[in-house]
């Protein structure tokens, strides 16, 4: 019985995705607004992965709006990705421990960086925040040894804890002019 029950719980984690269109997986968030994310599945991402704004499915044209939970978590081979101007938000942990990418650029449309959603990203050396984002989580690059500038631009309100705790390559945090509260028990080094 233990056994059974032990396939069973490996095969609901093996197949958290509502569907897969060449080769990204998607979770259904709304059916009445048609929106959908992208999140993990049955194999890693790895290389370069572009995210399109809109895909079809089932006689259907849904909207990609969000980067789910863990989506990208310890794709060590990703090496980029692109996102569409459709995305509002990046989930928690969505990226973590993706050690092969380099640089990522936010779109516009982004309004919050999940919590750890970069963290652990030790190949990150750049990345561009637009002026759309509002927050960004507790340990959102924390331990991105390789990040060594960045820019919050003044539309961000909230910086989480840790948000940048052991980014030892860091040598400036630039928070531009605004209404920003930055946690001060966070640690940089």
């Amino acid at each position: 019985l233990l056994i059974t029950v032990a396939m069973l719980l490996c095969s609901v984690v093996a197949n958290a995705y509502d569907f897969e269109v060449n080769g990204i997986y998607y979770n259904i968030i709304s059916t009445s607004d048609l929106t959908v994310e992208v999140t993990n599945g049955d194999n890693k991402y790895s290389g370069a992965v572009i995210i399109p704004e809109t895909i079809a499915y089932k006689s259907k044209v849904l909207k990609v709006t969000s980067i789910g939970h863990g989506a990208f978590s310890d794709c060590k081979g990703l090496t980029s990705i692109e996102f569409p101007n459709s995305v509002a938000s990046i989930g928690d942990y969505a990226f973590d421990e993706c050690t092969g990418l380099t640089n990522i650029g936010i779109p516009n449309s982004v309004t919050s960086i999940g919590h750890g959603a970069f963290s652990d990203c030790t190949g990150l050396t750049s990345i561009t925040i637009p002026n759309s984002v509002t927050s960004i989580g507790d340990y959102a690059f924390s331990a991105c040894t390789g990040l060594t500038s960045i820019t919050i631009p003044n539309s961000v309100t909230s910086i989480g804890e840790g948000a940048f705790r052991g980014c030892s390559g860091l040598t400036s945090i630039t928070v531009e002019t605004g209404n920003t509260k930055y946690d001060s028990r966070d640690n940089c080094n």
